[in-house]
């Protein structure tokens, strides 16, 4: 039994759309200049004054945690709006101190923090080197003056005469008990005399008595007595002369130190810890007088060239200690400091410590401290992309927590697994730093539900619009902007036909007339390679020839796929009528070029309990996008068919010639085009090409890339010799985003080219079929009913 069922005529709802309709929003003749000449040119980033207002808001709250986040800022001429808001401000601030480290006497593992005024910090490191030189070149020589030599001299003189005398001494005493003495580097020996003074022979000595040998053997027991005294006595006064010597060294380093140390108290006095720095060099050279004077002994010199930190093999290395490490100079800059982290090659936060590896051992000292990009910013701005903190988590967690303490700690080399044989803790700063992050939206959202600390540390939000209003004033802040590149670079000129070209480029790289894209970048990239073509000016021709060049990969690409449409290689059809065939659309995209061609979808139907097979997704070529789809075909199917019986049936559906991966939805009413042409066995027109997404309700939704699609399929028809009743059916949403190329517009003028917009499937069924809705219904429901009843 045949159903009947009433409804509505979509046929006459349907409206073609006029060629003027399709012309660009605005004309040359709505602007009031012809080139850019005569435009003011404008810096500013256009159309992003509430992330600016949002950023100069976080500017002015100095309290903890009022860190930014920016999503957005995805060009350079965006980061360079953002690097130019924190210099007005940073320039409004006072220059931040300048940040050193000295040797810490009392513990050498943790140095000391030095923070002076950046002109007093260089004064310091200067007068510091002409200490550490003075030491090294001129104290040697004021300890060998013809002045102090002759002082040496005199004591020198009087021990070795106090040493004569004692070994007179001895010889007179060794004399009177008839003992000859001799003198070797092992020490005094005692040798027995006969009567004439000569030495007494083996043999003699054999030949005396017990007694004379015992006589003998007591008197050498005494002189050994009296030789050790006189050693002893020796010894100590050649103490009692060292020590002179060394109070003639130290009496003129004395002095010479302390002239050197009153001068930088008395210039840098008014900081304890310089005075104490002061104090622990002048300490620390007294205690190496030998080794400035060169008299330091072998045995520890042998040591310290084992080990040199352990305190150097050499005056260069004690003078090492000395240095004033100036890690932040604070220099050439005016007020504070804004750091951007991509303009520095290594990305390193808190700073790191230099190694120096001898015989196996890793050690470290305060000379080898090294600033990391919060020391530089410390007093300013810091501004990092998010997405090198994501790739580098252990700089991530050492910011939060420089945030946290508000102290900026040098932190090692822990990411090295380096372990330093005198591990170094360097005294921490203070931070006081403004932070910027630049992230994705993604990244934000993210961050604000896994990461308690980013939501109290990152209170500022803002974002940088990715999409501009295509409207007249925009349009004129961007013939302001081309005008200052242009004025910049010393380009030619560019028209306002040139403009509006470029502006129809962004269209489309938005893919609605309504919207331009925020970053410029792109534009002004095309209007540099449109310089090759332009004399005096750049108009729309050169833009044009530009875009051309720029997309020559892609064309060629494009070129290949149109040659095998021609040669029907890829079997499209564009006349007559086919059951289950319909024309869909599909954009390939080609680095950051895109353009469509037709895709012919089939369908089949038969008597079973498959429901709808995607041939795409069985085959592992279907995306869950394009998957979902499918299955709003069926809820739509089951919603508008099985209202009274079960929805019985196998169908299958392909996009032929199609290798690889599929998604999206913008197929879908094509698809379910083919569905019913199959059930209700209505041919479908193949000269006409469809596309848009639906809902179970069969409502068209609207689609991407709907410019790129007309045009493949107005390319394929034209190749083919347009007949007048060829066309393509759209989302009534998507007519805002059309920007068609000039020679559609042409053919749609004269009437060999159609584009109908829709808003529901029953729609485009009767466009596609020349039938009523209520008529392909009852012939669907028929077919359906039969597969049922049997």
């Amino acid at each position: 039994m045949n159903i009947v069922i009433a409804g509505g005529d979509y046929m006459n709802s349907s409206k073609e759309l006029k060629w003027h309709e399709l012309k660009r929003l605005y004309q040359p003749s709505d602007f009031s200049f012809l080139t850019t000449d005569e435009v003011k040119p404008c810096e500013t980033v256009i159309g992003q004054e509430n992330a600016l207002q949002m950023i100069q808001k976080a500017l002015q709250i100095e309290a903890k945690g009022f860190n930014l986040y920016i999503c957005g800022a995805d060009s350079e001429e965006k980061e360079r709006a953002i690097k130019e808001e924190l210099q007005k401000v940073a320039k409004q601030k006072s220059i931040p101190l300048a940040m050193g480290y000295v040797h810490n006497f009392s513990n050498p593992e943790e140095p000391c923090l030095i923070e002076l005024k950046a002109e007093v910090a260089w004064q310091l490191k200067d007068d510091i080197q002409e200490m550490i030189a003075f030491i090294i070149e001129e104290l040697p020589k004021k300890l060998k003056t013809p002045e102090t030599e002759k002082k040496r001299e005199i004591l020198v003189d009087a021990f070795e005469k106090y040493k004569s005398e004692q070994m007179m001494a001895l010889n007179e005493l060794a004399d009177s008990h008839y003992m000859l003495v001799k003198t070797t580097n092992e020490g005094i020996y005692f040798t027995p005399k006969d009567e004439e003074g000569k030495p007494i022979s083996k043999s003699e000595y054999s030949n005396l008595s017990i007694e004379e040998k015992e006589q003998i053997q007591a008197k050498l027991e005494k002189l050994y007595e009296a030789a050790e005294s006189i050693n002893k006595n020796i010894e100590e006064e050649e103490e009692k002369y060292l020590q002179l010597f060394k109070d003639i060294n130290q009496e003129i380093v004395l002095q010479e130190i302390g002239r050197l140390i009153k001068y930088l108290q008395e210039r840098y006095g008014d900081t304890p810890k310089l005075i104490s720095y002061f104090n622990g060099i002048a300490e620390d050279l007294l205690g190496h007088l030998e080794l400035i004077s060169g008299t330091e002994d072998e045995e520890k010199d042998s040591l310290k060239e084992m080990f040199p930190w352990l305190g150097g093999n050499g005056i260069d290395k004690l003078t090492k200690k000395y240095v004033f490490n100036l890690i932040v100079s604070q220099e050439n800059i005016n007020g504070a400091p804004v750091i951007v982290d991509d303009e520095w090659p290594h990305l390193n936060l808190t700073g790191r410590l230099l190694f120096d590896t001898e015989l196996n051992t890793v050690h470290s000292d305060f000379s080898q401290i090294r600033a990391g990009l919060l020391h530089y910013a410390n007093g300013g701005y810091l501004v990092l992309h998010m997405q090198r903190l994501v790739e580098n988590p252990n700089m991530w967690i050492s910011l939060k927590r420089a945030l946290k303490t508000e102290k900026i700690r040098v932190e090692g080399n822990e990411e090295l697994n380096i372990a330093l044989s005198n591990p170094i803790r360097p005294e921490a700063t203070w931070a006081n730093v403004k932070v910027v992050l630049l992230g994705s939206e993604e990244l934000y959202h993210m961050l604000y539900e896994a990461d308690d600390d980013f939501k109290k540390l990152f209170k500022v939000h803002a974002y940088f619009e990715s999409e501009l209003s295509s409207d007249i004033e925009t349009i004129k802040k961007l013939a302001g902007a081309i005008s200052y590149v242009c004025r910049k670079e010393h380009l030619p000129k560019v028209t306002i036909e040139g403009i509006l070209k470029l502006v129809e480029y962004g269209n489309r790289q938005q893919e609605t007339i309504t919207k331009l894209p925020s970053d410029i970048d792109s534009l002004v990239d095309i209007l540099r390679e449109a310089t090759l073509y332009a004399q005096e000016s750049i108009d729309d021709k050169c833009i044009q020839m530009a875009l051309k060049s720029h997309n020559n990969y892609s064309l060629k690409i494009q070129e290949k796929i149109d040659e095998q449409f021609k040669d029907e290689s890829y079997l499209i059809t564009t006349e007559g009528e086919r059951i289950g065939q319909v024309n869909g659309l599909a954009v390939y995209h080609v680095l950051k070029y895109s353009f469509g061609r037709p895709i012919k979808i089939t369908v089949t139907t038969y008597r079973g309990k498959q429901g709808i097979v995607d041939i795409e997704k069985q085959a592992e070529l279907s995306g869950a996008i394009h998957t979902k789809g499918i299955h709003i075909i069926t809820g739509f199917l089951g919603y508008e068919f099985a209202q009274d019986i079960p929805l019985s049936l196998s169908c299958n559906i392909c996009f032929e010639q199609s290798y690889g991966q599929i998604d999206g939805d913008s197929a879908s009413s094509a698809e379910l085009y083919g569905v019913l042409s199959s059930l209700a066995e209505l041919p479908i027109k193949q000269s006409l090409a469809t596309t848009g997404s639906i809902n179970q309700f069969g409502e068209i939704q609207p689609i991407g890339g709907v410019n790129e699609k007309i045009e493949g399929f107005f390319k394929v028809c034209q190749q083919r010799g347009l007949k007048g009743n060829e066309g393509v059916i759209i989302p009534k949403q998507n007519i805002k985003d059309l920007l068609l190329r000039e020679e559609i517009i042409e053919a749609i003028h004269k009437g060999e080219f159609h584009i109908y917009p829709i808003s529901h499937v029953w729609e485009g069924m009767e466009l596609m079929t020349n039938k009523e809705k209520q008529e392909i219904i009852i012939l669907v429901k028929n077919k359906l009913k039969k597969f049922n009843d049997k």
